[in-house]
């Protein structure tokens, strides 16, 4: 999106919620921001909760919009727009939160037809959904979709997004203009885009599928001979630690021994006052350092470490880790499909979009009895 694009989209933003434009220029405009997007992109949640428990008179923010970096005006306080800027992330947020569904009406240029009477014009419901179909695993995939489903007559057209582009919307719906009645129930118009979503799917290829499965064949081979290297490493190691072990338990013996001597010598009283040794830093920070000395200078009651429950701190085995990463790369490498809806609308159209490719949908009779996609 180029800063052009970006213009045109915050400028169309904003005019859909009938805002004041105070200054317009080719480098920024200033803005006064209505409630809905001062809410929104405003940034001032205090402020807001604060008018509404008050029952205050609301007082408009009034922002300034660059585009160019370089071309940043004189004695205005003003925020660069691009599309990696926060505020615009704010602004995409707003739209889809306001912007996901929407009903608009046909209205075409005349009242009057070829006679020069007045005459009322029919509108055919038209449910237009944008979808996103992602093939996931390692890598990852997007395929959008623009239907159009008739919910007067069941049919279904692709790409229904260009054909609304060419048209004349409104959103309430002109003079001497009726709707048709809808003889197709949302139901079974998402059942027909199921099965769209179905046949595009059997026309792709499916070998990325199976590349990915190879891929987490040969992952998962590596990770059993990591694992069956370890297990075979552990008899020595566990001889090793049984080896420390037996070194660590004879050493207190013979400081206790010396502890023991130390206590049947009886002081000198003629000697020189006994002065506390210095300890060292491991000894320091095996006491408690910094934190402890604070808590006990407070008078904090502490809890020694032998009271410490440390089951929680256990730490895991092989056979755990094993699994877990196992479980890691069935999640990254496992193909799977996803379905997500972008957005649409209730259109209600005199025009007729081309039929670009036969649809399998098209008769009800043949639709399965469940199944949803949103």
């Amino acid at each position: 999106m180029q800063q052009q694009q970006v213009r045109q989209f915050v400028e169309r933003y904003l005019a859909t919620f009938s805002a004041h434009i105070v200054e317009s220029h080719p480098d920024y405009f200033t803005v006064k921001l209505p409630v809905e997007v001062d809410k929104d992109i405003g940034n001032r949640p205090f402020y807001w909760s604060w008018v509404d428990k008050m029952n205050l008179a609301y007082q408009p923010l009034v922002l300034t919009f660059t585009f160019h970096p370089d071309c940043t005006p004189e004695g205005l306080r003003s925020e660069h727009l691009h599309l990696g800027a926060a505020r615009m992330q704010q602004i995409f947020a707003s739209t889809k939160k306001h912007g996901s569904f929407v009903c608009m009406y046909e209205q075409q240029g005349g009242l009057l037809g070829n006679s020069g009477k007045r005459r009322s014009t029919p509108l055919v419901p038209w449910l237009g959904m944008n979808l996103k179909v992602s093939l996931l695993c390692d890598k990852r995939r997007d395929i959008l979709l623009y239907l159009g489903i008739n919910l007067h007559q069941p049919r279904m057209v692709t790409d229904f997004t260009s054909f609304l582009f060419s048209l004349s919307l409104t959103p309430a719906i002109p003079d001497y203009y009726y709707t048709l009645d809808r003889k197709v129930t949302i139901q079974e118009a998402l059942q027909m885009a199921q099965q769209e979503v179905e046949h595009t799917l059997e026309q792709e290829d499916q070998q990325w599928a199976e590349e990915a499965r190879t891929r987490l064949s040969e992952e998962m081979a590596i990770l059993e001979a990591y694992y069956e290297e370890l297990a075979r490493r552990e008899p020595q190691d566990e001889q090793t630690n049984a080896n420390e072990t037996e070194d660590e338990a004879e050493q207190p013996v013979v400081q206790s021994s010396l502890e023991q001597e130390a206590l049947h010598s009886e002081p000198d009283p003629v000697g020189p006052a006994s002065v506390e040794q210095p300890i060292s830093f491991d000894e320091y920070r095996a006491s408690g350092g910094r934190i402890l000395d604070f808590l006990r200078a407070n008078g904090i009651q502490t809890t020694s470490r032998e009271e410490i429950n440390q089951a929680e701190w256990k730490k895991s085995t092989p056979d755990e880790e094993r699994q877990r990463r196992k479980d890691e790369l069935a999640w990254q490498y496992e193909p799977r499909i996803e379905v997500s809806f972008i957005n649409g609308g209730l259109f209600y159209l005199s025009s007729t979009p081309p039929l670009m490719r036969s649809s399998k949908a098209k008769s009800m009779r043949h639709l399965p009895a469940s199944g949803r996609i949103m």
